[in-house]
């Protein structure tokens, strides 16, 4: 995971003052705020955006409803730097769909068979094997929705009740959408020199 790629500099008694200086509205302690997560938000929203602008837009907005969350309360289960992270993750994650979603008709479900399954491929040797950045390449030209419930899925863990609660969708219609999302970077890296096995 990218999150895991970033490492978070703060003990939790710094962190406690920081977020009591945004429970205030201090702009320092915001400012602190940001500068000690933005690696980790952003490595979050790459995952959402298209490209690194609308990353850092996402990031940006991110952060501002998290200061106004602050500003009334400071989350009472939030006590050590890991609880902070975690619920910062998840508030991140929920503003990115809130975004896209915002911005984004929604699509109509693909209905797809069960027991349809997507080709399988087979790397001959490790040179073929795909780098990070052009997976994430790849995910990021796949359709809003498609990548959203990707993005949920296969890198976040969310189960299919959880992706259709968050998207207002049904369990069926994240299910087609992860299939096609597959399909999509399936036929992406295919195209990139990578040999089918079906």
């Amino acid at each position: 995971m990218l999150t895991a790629l970033t490492r978070i500099e703060i003990n939790d008694r710094q962190l406690k003052i920081i977020l009591n200086g945004c429970r205030l509205n201090q702009r320092k302690a915001q400012k602190e705020l940001y500068l000690v997560f933005y690696n980790y938000v952003i490595a979050i929203t790459l995952r959402y955006s298209s490209n690194g602008s609308d990353a850092t837009e996402l990031a940006n907005n991110a952060f501002l409803k998290i200061y106004k969350y602050l500003k009334k309360s400071v989350p009472p289960l939030i006590i050590t730097v890991s609880s902070f992270t975690a619920w910062l993750r998840n508030e991140v994650i929920n503003s990115c769909i809130e975004q896209i979603k915002e911005h984004t008709k929604k699509e109509e479900p693909v209905h797809v068979s069960p027991a349809h399954e997507a080709p399988v491929y087979i790397l001959e040797n490790t040179s073929q094997m795909p780098k990070h950045k052009e997976v994430l390449k790849s995910i990021q030209a796949l359709s809003p929705i498609y990548k959203l419930t990707y993005i949920l899925f296969v890198i976040e863990g969310f189960s299919h009740a959880e992706i259709a609660y968050k998207l207002n969708i049904s369990e069926s219609s994240s299910a087609c959408n992860l299939f096609k999302a597959r399909q999509s970077l399936l036929q992406h890296l295919n195209k990139r020199n990578f040999t089918s096995a079906e």
